[in-house]
C-alpha cells in the first residue's frame, strides 16, 4: 500500500496560526458570529498582520532571488506564538515559534531540507531596526516582509481595529500614537535589507506621513493649510 498523500503545507501553517491567534484575539476583543454559525474573534490582529506579511513575502522573494517556499513558510509562522500585550521580561516569541516549526510541518509536503532555513529566518525577524543587513537572503526577506506589513494603508486598518486595546479611544489619542509611530517607522524604512522592500517602504512612509498630516490638519483649527 502506498503512502498517504501529505497535507498541503500552507494549509497546515494557516491552521496552526489560527489555533494560536484566535484564543488570544477572543481574550482581547471578544467574539462575533458569522452567518449565524461559528463564533469568531471580532478582530484577529495577529492573523491579519501575518496574512499581510505573507502577501508581501510572495511579492518580494521572487524579486530578489530568494526561495519562496522558505520565505512564505517563515512568514506564516513567524509570530504564531506571540500573544498580544503579554508581559514578559524577555520576548522569546521568535525562538518559541521556531521550535514549533518541525511539528507543524510534519506530515506535510514541505521539503524537510528547507526547515532549518525557515527556523533561521524566524529566529532573526525580531526588532524594528537593524545595524547590518541580515543573511541569507531568505532571512532578510522575512524581516523586510514583516516590517513592511507595519507600514502603509493596511497597517492603518489594523491600527484602528486594535485601538480599543488602548484606553481611552479618542481621535486625539489615535493621532498622538500615530505620530509617535512615525519616528519608529522611519527607522524601519532605513533598515530594509533589500532594494525592492526599501523602495516600497519609502512609498508607504510618504502615505503615512500624509495621512497623519491630514488628520492633524482636520483635528486642529484653522484648516487653511494645504497638504505638502
Amino acid at each position: 500500500m502506498g503512502a498517504s498523500n501529505p497535507r498541503p503545507w500552507r494549509k497546515a501553517c494557516e491552521e496552526a496560526l489560527r489555533a494560536h491567534t484566535e484564543p488570544d484575539a477572543i481574550r482581547i476583543w471578544g467574539t462575533t458570529r458569522e452567518n449565524g454559525g461559528k463564533l469568531h474573534p471580532v478582530f484577529d490582529y495577529r492573523f491579519e498582520h501575518t496574512l499581510a506579511a505573507v502577501k508581501i513575502a510572495r511579492w518580494l522573494a521572487p524579486k530578489v532571488g530568494a526561495d519562496l517556499e522558505i520565505v512564505e513558510c517563515a512568514a506564516w509562522l513567524h509570530d504564531c506564538t506571540k500573544h498580544y500585550k503579554e508581559a514578559k521580561a524577555h520576548d522569546a516569541h521568535a525562538r518559541e515559534a521556531s521550535e514549533l516549526v518541525p511539528a507543524i510541518l510534519e506530515g506535510t509536503d514541505f521539503p524537510t531540507s528547507k526547515i532549518a532555513a525557515v527556523r533561521h529566518a524566524i529566529e532573526h525577524h525580531v526588532g524594528l531596526k537593524l545595524t547590518k543587513q541580515l543573511e541569507p537572503i531568505e532571512t532578510a526577506c522575512l524581516w523586510d516582509a514583516d516590517k513592511l506589513s507595519k507600514i502603509g494603508a493596511a497597517s492603518l486598518v489594523h491600527y484602528v481595529c486594535i485601538a480599543g486595546a488602548f484606553q481611552p479611544i479618542t481621535t486625539a489619542a489615535i493621532l498622538e500614537r500615530g505620530e509617535n509611530w512615525l519616528g519608529l517607522a522611519r527607522e524601519i524604512v532605513t533598515s530594509m535589507n533589500t532594494a525592492p522592500a526599501r523602495k516600497e517602504a519609502e512609498s508607504r512612509m510618504k502615505f503615512l506621513e500624509r495621512h497623519y498630516h491630514q488628520l492633524r490638519r482636520e483635528w486642529n483649527e484653522p484648516m487653511e493649510e494645504t497638504l505638502p
